[in-house]
């Protein structure tokens, strides 16, 4: 065995074992699962440039990443002389912006590539689902988790953590997991009234703990999602409207059950909705897009929003903040809550073409297996999991949602994890065809 060969197979190795572990990490340690993003994305542009193959980068859902991430860092270029810390700050996230896509795409066009990793990392994403949703289950029963952490002030559900964190990455986690086991319930089953509901005994689970987590945004983004699915899968579709049709009695079950939990979720939500714009959600989105309007072209750079929130030329009232300081800096938390303001202020107009193209990429990649490849039109398991990890897509990049930064842990990092899985078959088709080619 020749050195190159040695080198790849053991690059191979600690990949495969990488890819396994990160999920694990994701659910705890975050710093760990960012170090093993990080580890990917070197190892697999290590790869690349040892055997001089790169020809993943001219696949239409990757070279729009390079155009939306070479913008930003010229954006988040200082401007300005003495050069601050935040603008080095700025600079140096821009630079490193790369990694969570470029670890995505070493998920599926490397590692994931072998069948046995690929199936292991979805029973792990399962055992991960269970374990989060079991922690809220204990929670919301005993009134603290395994931890000894009890419910969070506002009486919404922490699960396996000591803030109110769980159910977002539960809910993108849980849906492809909870489509993939309904349909293999549906192939297993003998009876007929099984198989007939098989998607919603699977679902309204995910769908209660949900519900008792008391998230607002969660629960209405696995609504979204379990509606995209059920676009994208027929048999799906009359018990989604099923588990929708349930979702206001679940509702109001927890208004006795948990009724902190039914004012985060119902009460503050309609207040919000009633009085968005002098929300904090309001005031902050109508800070984020005083600093696009004031800088169309090439935005504030990298992480706009936490740099320059407290410039006093952004506290004025705007489009959506009727107060006359604009929320003041009451409102600069680190980031817009959504990727798309994010997006716009970091990089002005073009920044957010950018990201545009780039979110619709991976979206019309993550659908191209529901369209004609073979393998997943004939398995109905494959193409339940493949239209739960795009219907999770959905969830993350939704216009309309509030999140949290587009590269934050460990969302970020449970979204790039869904992203690479997604885009395996895909890829695999990309390496097949090429090699034919050659």
């Amino acid at each position: 065995m020749t050195d190159a060969s040695r080198f790849r197979r053991g690059l191979d190795r600690v990949g495969g074992w990488a890819t396994l572990l990160l999920p694990v990490f994701l659910v705890h340690f975050r710093g760990i699962a960012e170090g093993i993003l990080d580890g990917l994305a070197i190892g697999f542009l290590m790869r690349s440039a040892v055997y001089r193959d790169w020809r993943w980068i001219r696949s239409y859902f990757v070279w729009p990443v390079f155009l939306w991430w070479g913008w930003i860092v010229l954006c988040s270029v200082p401007r300005a002389w003495p050069v601050m810390p935040d603008d080095v700050d700025a600079m140096i996230q821009a630079l490193v912006a790369l990694r969570f896509p470029v670890a995505a795409f070493a998920l599926a066009f490397w590692t994931l590539q072998d069948p046995r990793t690929r199936s292991r990392v979805r029973w792990i994403v399962t055992a991960c689902v269970v374990y989060i949703g079991v922690q809220l289950l204990w929670q919301a029963v005993t009134g603290s988790n395994f931890f000894g952490t009890p419910r969070f002030g506002d009486g919404t559900l922490t699960g396996p953590y000591d803030k109110p964190r769980a159910a977002a990455p539960f809910s993108r986690l849980a849906l492809p997991v909870a489509l993939w086991a309904g349909a293999c319930l549906a192939l297993r089953a003998r009876q007929r009234w099984v198989r007939a509901t098989a998607f919603a005994m699977t679902l309204l689970p995910v769908l209660a703990l949900l519900v008792l987590a008391g998230q607002r945004m969660a629960l209405a983004t696995f609504l979204l999602g379990v509606g995209v699915a059920a676009v994208l899968l027929p048999k799906l579709r009359y018990q989604a409207l099923a588990v929708l049709a349930l979702t206001p009695l679940f509702v109001t079950t927890i208004m006795v059950a948990a009724p902190g939990a039914f004012g985060h979720l119902v009460l503050k939500t309609e207040g919000q909705l009633r009085h968005f714009a002098g929300s904090d959600y309001g005031l902050i989105y109508n800070r984020a897009l005083m600093m696009a309007q004031d800088h169309p072209l090439t935005g504030l750079g990298y992480d706009a929003y936490r740099h320059h929130c407290r410039d006093t030329v952004f506290q004025k009232a705007g489009t959506f903040a009727p107060v006359p300081d604009g929320g003041g800096e009451r409102i600069c938390v680190q980031h817009a809550h959504n990727h798309w303001l994010e997006a716009v202020s970091n990089g002005g107009v073009p920044g957010l073409v950018g990201f545009g193209l780039m979110i619709i990429a991976w979206g019309w990649a993550l659908l191209a297996p529901l369209r004609g490849c073979a393998p997943l039109v004939t398995d109905p398991a494959e193409r339940a999991w493949q239209a739960g990890l795009f219907a999770a897509f959905v969830m993350q990049e939704w216009p309309l949602a509030s999140s949290s930064a587009f590269l934050n842990m460990p969302l970020g990092g449970v979204a790039f994890l869904l992203l690479g899985i997604g885009l395996c078959p895909v890829a695999r088709n990309v390496l097949s065809s090429r090699a034919i080619r050659a």
